[in-house]
């Protein structure tokens, strides 16, 4: 596929543009950096106190202890709560775009279904580390950040993450705090928000964040209600001992969006607002309550205890009546289709963590012992309904299909799981790191298929998932790592509701990542980081050379360079961009593809930009460019997503201390185009220009 020389022009000026700035940029006061050095024994190249508000200084999300971005020999990227605030971020879609390799599929509009490095999933979801991994669409009004971990993250997060992960990270209690918002925008879009918290006595102090949105669509006849309740309480027991209480009830509801057909190859080129199939009977239905207890206790000094148990109740229905074919032109006829589904899950997840920091032989250790346990138990049923032709026109407005037939999918399982993980942080030097790491997974599933005259299966796997991993330091402000590190995914799937005796006889799925990069601080507090990296997914299934068998000869290459860049570039001048460059392909024959298919929601090149600017005290303005190159809908590579360049912008002006109007306008020039799919025919149209006015009030 070729790019747009124009679009790419546009991505490549704002990238360019920015280097004489960043190169001028003031770092930060250097006493806080030998203040820090003193204090640690090490050269410290994120300098506390200089911190812009688009940028994190550490996670635990990658390694499970609190490590420095710049001592961890992967690709990972924080999303902050400003950055989520200054854009009127709701979901983990609009988050994606200013993440280098990660894109977001349509998810048949009602799951998140990211694609890390040209890889899908629906299950490498997290929440302070815990598995979220029922399929729906995920809010973000009770998160303080989220770090996305690109390349394989199996050593934290057990099997999957073979492309990557996303964990959020909750908001806390702790400080006194009063937040209230309301959003209101075109196409029909209503929300409200609060954030309050503060100390409630006896050394509890509490927390909690609500949302209610009740939204129309640019697409005709769409619309969403979802709301969100989520109390947290932070016990401090003693000096050493924290108890942090988690709970959350979400519900979300909406019309499923499927979008629209193909045309020769080519999205449909009818208006953005055109519904296909009958929206009055496409609908999800979702129900997420969790509650999640965290223990952190420090044993000595340097010895420290961290345990968690989560329990999730999740129920979900869906249906929907969609594009089942491409436009026959010709005739002015599409296909509808139709199913429904649902799923119940009940998830009750353990991990327990044992952190020694020591010296031995004057080398520094951060050693940890890990252990995790778990149960999923799962409810799946579907039933498949009979397609029909209309004209396009008509859309299959009125159709209404026999959702009363026999299912075709009607199952019961039990996944148990344990596993334990060792690693070790080295300082071989005051310069030279490692981070060497095992895990031990048991995945042991069993599988009660329920449809008559069918038969049972079980699978259990074992597998270990390494990490190596080195950090080179030579300057204080500049880092270079290497890692390599393995995932494994059972054949049961993201989700286990399809096993079967073929796949119930094979191995799992394998991912090896190996990747370079550097990390560069040109200011105190701006951060510019690049990947050069190589993904291999292999044991995927083939078909045998005795027809009906399957074998695991198939495997899919990723292979390219991500940069990002986030921070204050100086005081009054926040940004956050991401550019990638991939190629992503089918490199031994699949049940799916042969050799030298691309992989679907990979283009070739992506570029996004944000910069926020203070123009007086009161008043900020932003302006982002997002650009996307052509990608395919589908392993298939029948029809082309084409390049498309869009800008948005931001107004933000502060009433007062307590006060703060803020207005997002998203596609200026009215851009038309197609961000994402599920398939050939399920294409999701970009909207026309958008217009949201927030207010926050704050005490």
């Amino acid at each position: 596929m070729r790019q747009s020389k124009s679009s790419l022009s546009v991505a490549s000026a704002v990238l360019v543009g920015l280097l004489p700035s960043l190169a001028h940029a003031q770092t930060g006061p250097a006493s806080a950096v030998e203040a820090a050095s003193e204090d640690t024994g090490r050269d410290v190249v994120y300098i506390h106190g200089t911190r812009s508000s688009y940028r994190e200084d550490e996670t635990s999300s990658v390694t499970r202890t609190p490590t420095p971005l710049e001592d961890i020999p992967q690709s990972v990227f924080v999303i902050t709560r400003d950055a989520i605030d200054d854009q009127a971020m709701t979901g983990l879609a609009e988050l994606a775009r200013y993440v280098p390799g990660l894109a977001m599929g349509q998810g048949e509009g009602h799951r998140d279904a990211p694609v890390f490095r040209g890889n899908i999933t629906t299950s490498d979801l997290f929440v302070d580390g815990i598995r979220d991994d029922l399929q729906y669409l995920r809010d973000l009004y009770n998160v303080e950040r989220v770090d996305v971990i690109i390349g394989p993250s199996a050593l934290a997060y057990g099997r999957g993450g073979g492309g990557g992960a996303i964990n959020r990270v909750s908001k806390t209690a702790g400080d006194d705090l009063l937040a209230l918002g309301a959003t209101i925008g075109n196409f029909g879009q209503a929300r409200v928000s609060a954030d309050m918290g503060g100390d409630l006595g006896g050394s509890i102090a509490g927390r909690l964040n609500a949302v209610l949105e009740e939204s129309d669509s640019y697409r005709d006849n769409v619309s969403i209600s979802r709301r969100g309740f989520a109390p947290t309480l932070r016990i401090a027991a003693s000096d050493a001992t924290r108890f942090d209480i988690f709970a959350e009830y979400f519900a979300d509801e909406r019309t499923v969006d499927r979008g629209v057909p193909s045309q020769d190859g080519r999205p449909w080129q009818g208006p953005e607002d055109a519904f296909f199939g009958n929206p009055d009977l496409s609908e999800s239905d979702i129900d997420v309550a969790t509650l999640r207890g965290v223990l952190t206790h420090a044993l000595t000094p340097d010895l420290s205890f961290r345990a968690v148990v989560s329990y999730g109740d999740y129920a979900k229905f869906y249906r929907n009546v969609y594009p089942g074919g491409p436009v026959n032109a010709a005739m002015n006829t599409v296909t509808v289709s139709s199913y429904r589904s649902a799923t119940d899950r009940q998830n009750l997840l353990a991990q327990a963590d044992l952190v020694w920091e020591s010296s031995i032989a004057g080398i520094d250790h951060t050693l940890l012992f890990g252990i995790e346990a778990g149960r999923q138990e799962t409810e799946n049923l579907r039933v498949n309904t009979a397609s029909a032709v209309f004209s396009v026109d008509n859309r299959g407005r009125n159709f209404t299909p026999d959702f009363a037939v026999a299912p075709a999918i009607d199952n019961s399982n039990v996944l148990d799981l344990f596993a334990v993980l060792l690693q070790d942080q080295v300082e071989l030097t005051s310069d030279l790191q490692a981070v060497l790491g095992l895990r031990w997974d048991a995945f042991d599933l069993a599988f009660d298929d329920l449809l008559p005259g069918s038969a049972d299966f079980a699978r259990r796997d074992e597998f270990i998932s390494p990490r190596l991993g080195l950090v080179w330091e030579p300057l204080l402000a500049l880092s270079f790592y290497g890692g390599w590190s393995q995932a494994f995914l059972p054949q049961s799937g993201d989700q286990f509701n399809s096993l079967n005796a073929s796949r119930a006889a094979l191995e799992p799925e394998e991912f090896e990542n190996a990747e370079v990069g550097v990390r560069w601080q040109p200011a105190g507090s701006l951060l510019i980081s690049a990947t050069v990296y190589r993904l291999d997914r292999t044991n995927t299934s083939a078909p045998g050379a005795t027809p009906g068998t399957v074998v695991l000869t198939g495997s899919q290459r990723s292979e390219g360079v991500e940069l990002g860049i986030q921070g204050k570039v100086q005081e009054g001048w926040n940004l956050i961009g991401a550019l990638a460059i991939q190629n992503a392909e089918i490199t031994s024959a699949t049940s799916s593809a042969p050799v030298g298919r691309k992989a679907p929601l990979a283009p070739e090149f992506s570029a996004s930009f944000w910069n926020r600017v203070s123009l007086t005290e009161q008043f900020d303005v932003a302006l982002g460019v997002v650009h996307q190159g052509e990608q395919f809908a589908s392993i298939s590579n029948a029809v082309v997503l084409p390049s498309y360049t869009r800008l948005d912008a931001a107004l933000f002006y502060a009433v007062n201390d307590a006060v703060d109007l803020q207005m997002n306008l998203e596609n200026l020039t009215g851009e038309e185009y197609w961000y994402t799919a599920h398939n050939d025919n399920n294409i999701t149209p970009g909207a026309p220009l958008g217009v949201r006015v927030g207010l926050t009030l704050r005490h």
